[in-house]
């Protein structure tokens, strides 16, 4: 009977996560393919049980400047900056796998600390100790991410790549599916919600060595030395040289500036103007995760098999419209608005996500892999570093000279909102331009053919 129950199960995850593939299923590999899985699963639980709202709920109740909890969404992404050097230092790691341990741990350990900083140091001064721990943490996770992707780039066959990630992250959406909703509901009911956040982050403490075995468990394929030596200099220079990845990654570099220009103050906006609970922020999310369950496998088989020009401006259009419901959302239309806003965010994230991580390995050479990475993630890090700043001006200024007006009852955080949403169409238009006139050049030169 449990064998029977065991191989019904087996062949409904199957179908329902692999599609019944049989890329996926036959080709070498699929034990190490299994952890990445267990991996990815794994370390979404741990970034979800200290993410950014929890966070800012722990920034929140140390009396946090707003410029500071504007950062927390995307302190992962500025602490990037110190990448540009990955590929210098990766040049002398011979053990992928021993680094990405060693430094799993030390990280993860530094994140789950954040929390206990006010009860250590429970003074004015709490939040900039968070928030420097949080940057040399999330500084570290950036090395760590640039050797496992050049690890997870060498085991997974180009030929499966966009649709095995896809099966990865449906996987990873159960942890979003449960996770917060469990961990949000705990914390609203809380008597003490900074001592439930506190026992939550140390809970992911444990997770995180659940990570470290499936790491473990996952074969390195031998690490290739690299053909010259790395000078401190190439950092900049070989990737700025390399016309064909800037001009690949600097239209995905513009839309990280007028995406976050405006979008990293959305949970400061839903939890401190707003008043959305812990709960009804995890409940909307939700709906977002249960249809990536029907985007990812599209969308994976879509970037295996069509043009990521393409696809790139797809999704900003999704990343548009998304921006236009910011802008609408009010006090008044608060509820329906970020239902809205997760339905869109459901097929944004899974096409963007996998067509940036295709194209960006299409145009990198694999013997500058580390190289290149970390100059990618160094950029990201800077324009996101730039951008909340310049948006907590703009933010600051209309607070200060714009009433509310309309459906404006926010002006400062409504109307920047919107300017995102116009630069972005400004970004389509320009890209829609490019990607019509390769088109027709392709097009021709078949008929020529």
């Amino acid at each position: 009977m449990f064998g029977k129950i065991k191989d019904y199960l087996r062949k409904l995850y199957i179908a329902v996560f692999y599609r019944n593939d049989t890329k996926l299923l036959t080709m070498p590999g699929k034990k190490d393919r299994d952890w990445f899985i267990v991996q990815g699963f794994v370390g979404t639980v741990f970034a979800l049980l200290t993410g950014a709202t929890y966070l800012t709920g722990l920034f929140n109740k140390v009396n946090a400047p707003e410029i500071v909890i504007a950062y927390l969404p995307i302190i992962g992404s500025v602490a990037g900056v110190m990448a540009i050097f990955a590929g210098y230092v990766m040049q002398t790691i011979k053990n992928r796998k021993k680094f990405t341990l060693i430094l799993n741990t030390i990280l993860k350990t530094l994140i789950v600390f954040i929390a206990w900083i006010p009860l250590i140091f429970p003074n004015q001064y709490a939040s900039y100790i968070m928030i420097a721990i949080a940057l040399i943490a999330y500084a570290l996770n950036n090395f760590m991410g640039i050797a496992i992707n050049s690890w997870f780039v060498d085991l997974i066959d180009v030929k499966i790549r966009g649709q095995y990630m896809s099966v990865r992250n449906m996987i990873a959406l159960i942890a979003h599916l449960l996770v917060p909703i469990i961990v949000s509901a705990f914390i609203d009911t809380s008597s003490d919600q900074y001592m439930a956040i506190v026992i939550v982050f140390t809970i992911s403490w444990i997770v995180m060595w659940a990570e470290n075995y499936s790491f473990y468990k996952i074969y390195e394929p031998p690490l290739q030395p690299p053909k010259k030596k790395i000078k401190l200099k190439d950092v900049l220079i070989v990737p700025l040289k390399d016309r064909t990845f800037m001009k690949s990654i600097a239209s995905i570099a513009v839309f990280y500036f007028i995406w976050y220009l405006s979008m990293s103050f959305a949970t400061l906006y839903q939890l401190n103007y707003l008043g959305l609970s812990y709960t009804f922020i995890s409940i909307s999310a939700t709906l977002n995760v249960i249809l990536q369950f029907v985007w990812y496998p599209i969308a994976g088989k879509l970037v295996d098999r069509h043009n990521t020009d393409f696809l790139l401006i797809v999704s900003y259009i999704l990343y548009l419209i998304q921006a236009i419901l910011w802008g609408f959302t009010n006090i008044s239309s608060r509820y329906v608005m970020t239902i809205l806003v997760n339905i869109f965010a459901s097929m944004a994230v899974p096409l963007f996500s996998l067509v940036v991580f295709k194209a960006k390995y299409d145009v990198i050479p694999a013997e500058d892999r580390s190289l290149y990475d970390g100059f990618y993630t160094a950029l990201v890090a800077l324009i996101l570093a730039v951008a909340p700043a310049i948006g907590n001006l703009m933010k600051d200024f209309i607070a200060v000279n714009m009433q509310p007006f309309g459906v404006f009852e926010v002006p400062q955080f409504q109307l920047i909102f919107m300017l995102s949403g116009i630069l972005l169409l400004g970004l389509i238009l320009f890209n829609m331009k490019d990607t019509v006139k390769l088109f027709r050049e392709a097009k021709e030169r078949k008929t020529e053919n």
